[in-house]
């Protein structure tokens, strides 16, 4: 939304003798304004916040997930702060979902400008190993749903399409092998993809965050309640991330102000990749 704020101020004793009084205009606008965002695994977390941020800033939002309930809620509080929301309920593992979804959105909104890939199997699959589950969802439904959308992003001239990756696909952790790789071969596809299609004018970022506080640590969190402060000293800034520092860095990602920016990996961790912080010297 664009409006206006006059401002008024008035001549002062030092100011010419025929000064006049004057206005100064002021632009007030929302960074997403008309724009139509689909966020995947947005009914908690980092895609919730992402989803609710990209609102504030005047796009209008759909929301995939399988977790119907949470995912109706946040479209129901969306629209009755104002905004402009759908839910629907595709698994982004399914190449017919996302063509769904896509469809639903095109149908709804009449155009899709961008896409957030943020779902995630369960934390269970991810501590076991468990790759299939993890390939499926965090690899195979980027693309799927990247793919799905691409077609409907050249059609309207462009997109910016965002990857949400981990610091894992940047430093070992131990005992978390699948995860880990699945979320490298992300940043690797995101590279590709940004090769691929930068002459369409679809930009195709990823971030990667730290440990950002969501349901995914709850259980780490039942085996340890003080699963936060024991990582605390890894990261220099002194505290565990919150869903808004990525909602934050996507929507910088999603509009016209990163319009130059293609393939990079984003960074946001606190600085836990920065460096040893505790290191005994």
């Amino acid at each position: 939304m664009q409006s206006l704020v006059n401002q008024t101020s008035i001549g002062n004793k030092t100011s010419p003798p025929n000064s006049r009084k004057y206005l100064r205009v002021e632009q007030v606008y929302m960074r997403l304004e008309n724009k139509v965002a689909i966020v995947t695994g947005a009914a908690r977390g980092i895609g919730r916040a992402t989803a609710k941020r990209f609102s504030e800033e005047g796009a209008f939002v759909v929301i995939d997930d399988v977790d119907v309930e949470n995912g109706i809620q946040l479209a129901s509080e969306i629209i009755k702060t104002g905004g402009k929301s759908l839910f629907i309920a595709a698994d982004v593992s399914r190449s017919c979902d996302t063509i769904q979804l896509v469809n639903q959105t095109l149908d709804h909104f009449g155009r899709i400008d961008i896409l957030v890939n943020n779902a995630l199997c369960s934390t269970e699959n991810i501590l076991e190993n468990n790759w299939d589950p993890i390939v499926k969802v965090a690899l195979r439904g980027t693309d799927n749903c990247t793919q799905a959308v691409i077609p409907a992003m050249c059609e309207n001239g462009g997109g910016s399409i965002i990857n949400i990756a981990s610091v894992n696909a940047l430093i070992g952790l131990q005992n978390i092998h699948a995860y880990s790789a699945v979320k490298g071969a992300v940043v690797a596809y995101t590279r590709s993809m940004a090769v691929s299609y930068g002459a369409d004018d679809i930009r195709i970022n990823c971030i990667c965050p730290g440990t950002v506080e969501t349901e995914v640590w709850l259980p780490m969190i039942e085996k340890n309640p003080n699963i936060f402060d024991d990582l605390l000293p890894f990261y220099p800034l002194g505290r565990i991330g919150q869903p808004i520092d990525i909602a934050n860095a996507a929507l910088f990602l999603a509009s016209d102000e990163s319009s130059f920016v293609t393939g990079s990996v984003l960074v946001i961790d606190g600085g836990l990749t920065a460096g040893l912080p505790q290191f005994p010297i």
